[in-house]
This record gives structure tokens, C-alpha cells and sequence, in this order.
């Protein structure tokens, strides 16, 4: 529990705006690098065509990379400072919320969680990692500062106490939408799959106030990251078509109540090569958001 609150208490880096957001993020990557030796960055550094970048897997247990557990003081506040700069205050918070739930009483809570970078920093494109269970954050940066794709973020939280915010959000929008084709009934959601082709309604049909209410809920969903970090995914989910492009749906059955109290419902938010959802319907909370390379499913 010490190495979890020295990482708490870490959590108040700023980065040096004198530098684009890319450069920075970049430089924080490449301090981290360099201060690994030389058997860490072995297994920290990954090439960045490595399929496992863009595992989705919210089961715990070995993932690729160098375990937060084995990195000194130094390292772990330099992990910090890059996680600082994609996860906002809320975002850091529940972040730890997850880990330690996971963790159980006493011990270093995100230390079983693994830190990986597919591809390096200090000379090309990159992505940065931490995983493990029910926690999956990826961001991606590419040298010619054009970012085309984006996580998986995977979130979750088992027994469903976490969240809440985020699941009201979505309850409170269903009985707004006022559609019986929004629900697919008897078929679950599973949150790591992209919406088939013509689930749902488009979100254009939905009244203003349903509107409204879904776009609250993506707004609640994006505040786990940097004013940085939202402003460069809303600008993929606009070139991926924005709301005028999205469907929506919920799965298996009405959402009525929140998962702790017995609800098994599903939702998914999805544009071609983009989607976010929320999935209840095993009797805890998966969550994911992800935006696949243009042109890619």
C-alpha cells in the first residue's frame, strides 16, 4: 500500500507546455526509457506491429513488458509523469480504485500491472501501456504528430461498486430514447467487439434531450483523461463521422437498475473503426474505448 500512495501523491506533474503536447509526451516516454537498465528495457521496449498492442483481454494474469513492482523509485515517478499526461486527476483516481480493488487488502496495488512501450520514443512511432486487470490504457503518438488511432482503453471493476457515474449516465439516457429498436434483447454486448452493421439506432433519430444524455455520458466517459488527451479523441470520432455518423444500442435486457443491484444490460456506441460501450450483462462492469487506424475494423 506505501509504493500505491507514493504514486498518489506523485500525481501532480504538469507538463512543460513551452513544448507541443507530442513533444512532451514524447520526451516523458524517452526519460522513462532511459532510465530502465538494460534487461528492463528489453522487456519493456516491443516493436510497434506487435498484435499485442491492441490485446483486449480484462482477465488478470502475465502480460508483455516490465512490472511496475520492479521499477525503483526514480523509474516509478518518471511512469507517473507519463500517466499523468493521458489520465486526469478523476481518471488517475479510479485508475487506482481498479488496482486496488483487485489487490485486496495490504500490498502494492498496481504493482502486478505491467508497463510496455511497442515501438521507442527516441526515434519513431510509439505507443505506451499499462495492463492489467480490468485496467488496459494505451496511447499512441505518431512522428509525424498525426494520431489516427487510439487505445484500447479497457476499464472494469468486479464486484460492479465502481463506475457509478459513468453507468447512472447510461440509465439515466434510456428512458429518453423512447425506441424499442435501441434494445437488443437476449444478445449481450460484449464490450471488446465492434457493433455488427445495423444494430441499433442511428443517433440522429434520438430526441434532443436522448441526444443530450448519450453526449453526457461520452463526456463523463472521456473525463478519466487530459484536456489534452479528450481534445485529440473527439477529434477522431469527428473524422470518423461524429454523432451524425453513430449508433446506439443496448443489449440483452431493459436497463432499469445498476449492476450491483441486479441489472444485466449492455451498451455500445460505435462509428466504423470506433466504439464505446459498457457491458454489465456477466455481473460486472467492462468497460472499453478504442479508434482503429482509418480504413481498419
Amino acid at each position: 500500500m506505501a509504493g500505491a500512495s507514493v504514486l498518489i501523491s506523485l500525481f501532480c506533474f504538469t507538463p512543460c507546455y513551452a513544448l507541443k503536447f507530442e513533444d512532451s509526451f514524447r520526451q516523458e516516454v524517452s526519460r522513462f526509457i532511459e532510465s530502465l537498465d538494460d534487461d528492463q528495457r528489453a522487456l519493456c521496449l516491443h516493436d510497434l506491429a506487435d498484435k499485442r498492442r491492441w490485446e483486449m483481454r480484462y482477465t488478470g494474469g502475465k502480460r508483455s513488458g516490465v512490472m511496475i513492482r520492479d521499477l525503483d523509485e526514480n523509474q516509478r515517478s518518471l511512469m507517473v509523469k507519463v500517466l499523468s499526461m493521458v489520465l486526469s486527476p478523476h481518471g488517475w483516481k479510479m485508475a487506482n480504485a481498479v488496482a486496488f480493488q483487485d489487490a485486496g487488502e495490504g500490498g502494492d496495488a498496481l504493482g502486478k500491472y505491467w508497463i510496455t512501450c511497442f515501438g521507442d520514443p527516441r526515434n519513431g512511432d510509439f505507443a505506451f501501456r499499462l495492463a492489467e486487470h480490468h485496467l488496459t490504457v494505451v496511447h499512441l503518438e505518431l512522428a509525424d504528430d498525426v494520431a489516427n488511432e487510439f487505445g484500447p482503453i479497457l476499464l472494469g471493476a468486479n464486484p460492479a461498486t465502481l463506475w457509478k457515474e459513468d453507468e447512472l449516465a447510461l440509465l439515466n439516457a434510456w428512458p429518453l430514447i423512447g425506441n424499442e429498436k435501441a434494445l437488443i434483447e437476449g444478445e449481450r454486448g460484449i464490450a471488446t467487439e465492434a457493433m455488427n452493421e445495423g444494430e441499433g439506432i442511428d443517433f440522429t433519430v434520438l430526441s434532443g434531450e436522448a441526444q443530450k444524455a448519450i453526449q453526457a455520458a461520452w463526456a463523463r466517459r472521456l473525463s478519466i483523461f487530459t484536456e489534452e488527451i479528450q481534445q485529440r479523441v473527439n477529434q477522431l470520432h469527428v473524422q470518423r463521422g461524429g454523432w451524425t455518423g453513430s449508433r446506439v444500442a443496448y443489449y440483452n435486457e431493459v436497463p432499469t437498475k445498476r449492476c450491483i443491484d441486479g441489472g444485466r444490460w449492455d451498451f455500445k456506441c460505435g462509428l466504423p473503426g470506433m466504439l464505446w460501450a459498457f457491458e454489465s450483462s456477466r455481473g460486472h462492469i467492462h468497460m472499453s474505448l478504442w479508434v482503429s487506424a482509418e480504413g481498419e475494423e
